[in-house]
């Protein structure tokens, strides 16, 4: 008796299913090969495709619309008492110079009053390195803006003020006054510094100067190529440079003048360009 199994039969729509299975995988295969190919295409019309890159400037002369100066007036000695009476005396000779020169009490800030009280002078010996056993004693330098110097106690008293005004021309002429006040208490000033109000309404009008340039530079530099500069395909803001008048840099770093009234504002754009033939 035979032990053979019998044949399966094949189904009727296994063939049909199998050649619609390798249909799928080849459409597929397909469709990666042609996506490849696309992008590869894509990729090199761009890299063919004519552009320029240019830098567009543009700089505009403007006045600071904002100024301001810091100071202050100390006193030192002995006599606490009469150190701050004699603050609040020149105090009040300051304010009316002040107002002689032409600023409002609006315009004129002062902090609150400052003491300090300094302490006998340490002195402090050391022998130097690298002398030997037998190196001399040395005294180590005193700082006497920390300690007293003379008798004891010693005070010291301080207040500090701030000028701002619209009128710029008038904190620059304070800012270079002599004035000498009394009872040995002493005025300092700092630099004055000058700001711009309208800076954004500046900026705006630049970049689009700065456009403008950039276009015109892209437009001389094919120009008689048989070509013309087609669309904008990418623009930057770049650095923006605030300057005293006529001494702008060409650095590609930002900067800001504080201590010119008349300053130059400077900015730059880059902008790249499709080239189109004519």
């Amino acid at each position: 008796m035979s032990s053979e199994k019998p044949t399966r039969p094949v189904s009727p729509t296994f063939f049909p299913s199998l050649a619609f299975l390798l249909f799928g995988v080849a459409l597929a295969l397909a469709f990666v090969v042609a996506s490849d190919k696309l992008g590869k295409s894509i990729g090199q019309f761009r890299q063919n495709r004519p552009e320029i890159t240019v830098k567009g400037v543009a700089t505009l002369d403007v006045r600071s619309g904002q100024g301001s100066l810091g100071g202050s007036l100390s006193w030192r000695g002995e006599d606490f008492a009469a150190g701050r009476a004699a603050l609040a005396a020149q105090r009040a000779v300051l304010q009316a110079a002040l107002r002689k020169a032409g600023f409002t009490d609006n315009e004129i800030v002062f902090a609150a009053t400052e003491s300090n009280r300094y302490e006998p002078a340490v002195f402090v010996e050391y022998t130097p390195q690298g002398e030997g056993a037998r190196a001399p004693i040395q005294r180590a330098p005193v700082d006497f803006n920390r300690f007293a110097r003379g008798k004891v106690p010693e005070f010291g008293i301080s207040q500090s003020f701030t000028l701002e005004s619209t009128n710029v021309d008038r904190i620059l002429a304070f800012s270079r006054q002599e004035l000498f006040l009394e009872d040995k208490v002493e005025l300092s000033r700092g630099t004055p510094v000058f700001r711009l109000v309208k800076l954004s309404e500046a900026k705006k009008e630049l970049l689009e100067a700065a456009a403008l340039d950039a276009q015109r530079r892209a437009a001389t530099m094919v120009n008689g190529s048989g070509s013309k500069v087609g669309s904008l395909l990418e623009a930057a803001q770049g650095v923006i440079q605030i300057s005293a008048k006529d001494r702008v840099g060409e650095s590609d770093s930002n900067s800001v003048d504080l201590y010119a009234i008349e300053k130059t504002i400077r900015v730059v754009v880059t902008m790249r360009f499709e080239i189109v033939k004519e």
